[in-house]
């Protein structure tokens, strides 16, 4: 298991038509690492308080599932429990929020 330490990071290609993944960044790191099922998560506020804990479980997002973000972004998943606002929210934020991710 590795614990790594560094920043949330919304995820798009050209041509993905707004569409974004959901992908965690570390110093040094050339590539996005996309979270998936089963990585633990945690994601702090600007205060390092902890906003969330848990480990990955990606849900469809639900037809009513909106956020109130001023992009034209969104994304076909959202983590279980958390609204898709606060999720999206969170990826989006900038700067960026720090978080600790085990693998």
């Amino acid at each position: 298991m590795a614990e790594l330490f560094g920043e949330l990071e919304a995820y798009w290609e050209q041509g993905w038509e707004g569409r974004i993944a959901f992908a965690f960044h570390t110093t040094g790191q050339t590539k996005p690492f996309f979270l998936q099922n089963g990585h633990r998560l945690t994601i702090y506020d600007r205060r390092n308080k902890v906003l969330w804990s848990g480990q990955i479980q990606w849900v469809k997002r639900g037809y009513l599932d909106r956020h109130t973000l001023d992009a034209e972004i969104w994304s076909d998943s959202k983590q279980k429990g958390v609204s898709y606002q606060n999720w999206m929210a969170w990826f989006w934020s900038k700067p960026p929020l720090k978080a600790r991710l085990i693998v």
